[in-house]
């Protein structure tokens, strides 16, 4: 025969501060643990903040263009630059995609600090009709910089440091199949010391000849999971908890 004997006030207060310390400190390991990317809002990522309909417009709206005038936001459904006969759909997405010509491309900053970690990806396109030639290629590429805008890292001394402050994503080339968009990424690289800015490139090395088109880039800061340490930390919390009951 079961017997339930009815608890008295002071026992059911100090039951019910047991759970919420139970499951307080069940949370707190739990965030303590958690791990994962955080995206990065960029601006204009899908390069359709522009009206191209009435033609191509240089440049694209929230971004940073660079090499003189040879970047374009191009309308791949109704404008009169609307590829023929090419991929579908055209562009990846929307109506807009971003071309380059020449050597050229557009970029955005973000705060960072030494350790945080990051990476990009992004879209591109071999156009059939304007193919990239022989030695050219587009890319998405990650640089760290310092606060006074150089190349980051002492050990880099201010200068370029590819694998070290700079990081390439695969390329597109001449070899890459036209008129398919093909997925670009650049692994997940950690800032070296002295960073306070990351720059997300989106570049066209195209001084042969040809065009690249690019759409739907993303980046990412990837959160690192806790050390052991904090592991320990957190399991004697609520063994702490475990031990009051």
């Amino acid at each position: 025969m079961l017997y339930y004997r009815t608890l008295t006030i002071e026992e059911y207060i100090m039951s019910m501060k047991k759970r919420i310390l139970q499951t307080a400190g069940a949370g707190i390991l739990l965030a303590l643990l958690s791990s994962g990317a955080q995206a990065i809002s960029l601006a204009n990522p899908g390069f359709d903040a522009d009206d191209a309909t009435g033609g191509d417009v240089g440049g694209a709206s929230g971004w940073d263009a660079f090499g003189g005038g040879t970047v374009f936001t191009t309308d791949g459904i109704s404008g009169p630059g609307a590829f023929p006969n090419c991929c579908s759909p055209v562009p990846r997405s929307n109506n807009n995609s971003l071309k380059v010509f020449s050597i050229g491309g557009v970029q955005q900053d973000f705060a960072a600090t030494a350790g945080d970690i990051f990476n990009m990806s992004g879209f591109g396109l071999n156009f059939g009709s304007d193919p990239i030639l022989s030695s050219s290629k587009i890319l998405l590429q990650i640089a760290f910089l310092d606060s006074d805008g150089k190349p980051a890292g002492t050990e880099a001394g201010g200068q370029v440091a590819p694998g070290f402050n700079i990081f390439d994503s695969n390329a597109i080339d001449a070899t890459t199949p036209q008129d398919i968009w093909t997925e670009m990424g650049v692994g997940t690289n950690a800032a070296p010391d002295n960073t306070a800015t990351v720059r997300f490139i989106v570049l066209g090395l195209l001084g042969s000849g040809g065009a690249g088109f690019f759409d739907d880039i993303s980046a990412n800061q990837v959160v690192v999971p806790v050390p052991a340490a904090v592991w320990l930390f957190g399991s004697g919390l609520i063994g702490l908890v475990g031990v009051a009951r």
